[in-house]
């Protein structure tokens, strides 16, 4: 069904902006054609229901319930070397900054369920909302592997804990009101048909794009007393968790809305955009569906669980050791 939605979202796209020109397209002026296409695909993942993550219990429940006809296709999107040392059993590896590559898409199906995972979720994230993009139905476990080993050689990546990872900023409650923008425009035109412009977005963010920055880079950068190069921080958390507490002088657009035109309205398209969520899953989602728009986003590690020790201010736990159950790995 989701496939089918997405096709039609697809056809309609191009319906209207055939009968259009790029100075006053259906999402507004000065949106390029490119734009036309990639909005409303991206829309249509965010804007829905589909569950951003599935956690490394359900997966391996899912895995050992006697019905492998109900099994998905599962994605390590770590390096060669890292899938080497260790992955899930029946995994395949395509390393996240090919996951928009022809020849690796060739290895997945759009039929099928897919279920992502990286090191802690973050570019696991990245990797979903690229090809839930390109119109595959794909899932990323949260946390990444550190919820599924216990063995840190097979992590590779040190995942959250509150000694190294968690500071305790200030946050602030007032509610700041966003400044208006023009849209993003990207150019593809080099690409013919919608399908190749989505790959030409992917492809384009992933080759270099950075994943994330952490809380003290971004609590660095706004308090170094040069204001020109602040970013514009944004909290995809819900309106009322931004509420309770956000970092000084983000404002608030929840990811679920985070490719709606009005809100992409207040956005810049010259200045970098800090993304941040409760633990850094949906702001993974916020930050690469930006990215495949055409902004300048990147996505705060561990979100407001490395900003602030405030349970209340945070309130999605960060990753716990003591929740791994520790579940098996093959070379």
């Amino acid at each position: 069904m989701r496939a089918i939605a997405l096709l039609i979202a697809l056809s309609m796209t191009m319906f209207v902006a055939g009968c259009g020109d790029d100075d006053d397209g259906p999402t507004g002026p000065g949106a390029s054609a490119e734009f036309e296409v990639i909005q409303p695909t991206v829309d249509s993942y965010t804007d829905s229901d589909i569950a951003p993550t599935i956690s490394a219990q359900a997966l391996f429940d899912n895995l050992n319930d006697g019905d492998a006809s109900n099994n998905p296709t599962i994605v390590s999107v770590r390096s060669a070397a890292h899938y080497g040392i260790g992955h899930i059993e029946g995994a395949i590896n395509i390393p996240w900054r090919e996951v928009g590559d022809a020849a690796q898409l060739a290895k997945l199906s759009k039929n099928d369920d897919i279920v992502i995972y990286c090191y802690t979720g973050h570019t696991g994230g990245v990797a979903t909302t690229a090809l839930q993009a390109l119109g595959y139905q794909a899932t990323n476990m949260k946390f990444g592997m550190s919820a599924w080993s216990k063995d840190p050689a097979v992590r590779v990546a040190t995942p959250f804990t509150e000694a190294n990872d968690a500071n305790n900023f200030p946050t602030e409650t007032t509610v700041n009101a966003a400044d208006s923008y023009e849209l993003a425009n990207p150019d593809y035109t080099a690409q013919d048909g919608e399908e190749a412009i989505l790959m030409a977005a992917v492809e384009n963010y992933l080759v270099d794009g950075a994943p994330v920055i952490t809380a003290k880079a971004v609590f660095d950068n706004i308090n170094d007393g040069d204001a020109s190069n602040d970013p514009i921080v944004v909290s995809v958390r819900a309106e009322a968790h931004y509420a309770l507490g956000h970092v000084p002088g983000a404002i608030n657009i929840p990811w679920r809305s985070i490719a709606k035109v009005e809100n992409l309205e207040k956005l810049p398209t010259d200045r970098q955009i800090v993304i941040y969520c409760y633990t850094g899953h949906t702001g993974a989602v916020a930050t690469t569906a930006l990215n495949l728009l055409g902004y300048d986003a990147i996505n705060m590690k561990f979100g407001m669980g490395s900003w602030t020790q405030d349970a209340t201010v945070r309130v999605a736990a960060p990753f716990s050791e003591a929740a791994v159950v520790g579940f098996p790995t093959v070379q």
